[in-house]
């Protein structure tokens, strides 16, 4: 278990940034699962640090694999009290880059895949202090009777999900969405032929086109 989360970053020096985009990687994985992506998208994205910290809980294979919440079952059950559980070390995090930064909260902007769009889902939009904006790829919306009245923050929201994913089904983003609007969220998403349980090149161009539309970049 990691106490405090960290994890590989780009354009960490004080001084060089204005913005911080935080990748959440799935399960199984760990940091350097998505830090490629700011490595591809720093020179479109000036004045930006990423950061993609590992999930705060080993995988018992160990090989450096992490995971926000153990998944050994798709119960909602199990998967409610793994968000629960993992949801301190997220906030933390996120409270202590914008201290230790002094990038305030909505110039900080989340990238998440997987186990870690559920995260993002389900736990950023509690958040009292609204954060610029979810890119999530291949995700869910854990939506339990609490979700509706927990609600205190309403970020942009853009979600992209494989018609051939085979670990969570393409039918999951769709549903994200709807519920999303129906609570007044600003929520967009694309359904993607013939990918499966990745990201590949369109959802990389549909991400970075979010996001600097919401940086006005």
């Amino acid at each position: 278990m990691n106490e405090f989360l960290n994890g590989p970053a780009i354009n960490f020096d004080q001084g060089q940034f204005d913005k911080i985009i935080i990748f959440l990687h799935g399960y199984g994985a760990n940091g350097h699962d998505l830090i490629s992506i700011g490595n591809a998208w720093h020179k479109e994205l000036p004045n930006t640090m990423f950061i993609s910290p590992n999930a705060p809980f080993e995988c018992p294979w160990g090989n450096n694999a992490y995971q926000w919440f153990e998944l050994s079952s798709i119960s909602p059950k199990n998967i409610g009290s793994g968000l629960d559980k993992a949801g301190p070390y997220l906030n933390g995090f996120i409270d202590h880059i914008s201290k230790e930064t002094k990038v305030p909260h909505d110039k900080i902007f989340f990238v998440s895949f997987s186990q870690g769009t559920m995260m993002a889902l389900y736990h950023l939009c509690k958040r009292k202090s609204k954060c610029a904006g979810i890119m999530g790829y291949s995700g869910l919306l854990f939506d339990d009777e609490d979700f509706n009245l927990s609600i205190k923050s309403k970020p942009p929201i853009r979600l992209y999900h494989g018609k051939n994913d085979d670990i969570i089904t393409f039918e999951q983003t769709i549903n994200a969405s709807k519920k999303l609007k129906s609570l007044n969220f600003d929520v967009d998403h694309r359904i993607k032929d013939f990918l499966g349980h990745g990201i590949d090149e369109d959802g990389l161009e549909y991400g970075l086109e979010f996001i600097k539309k919401t940086f006005n970049i």
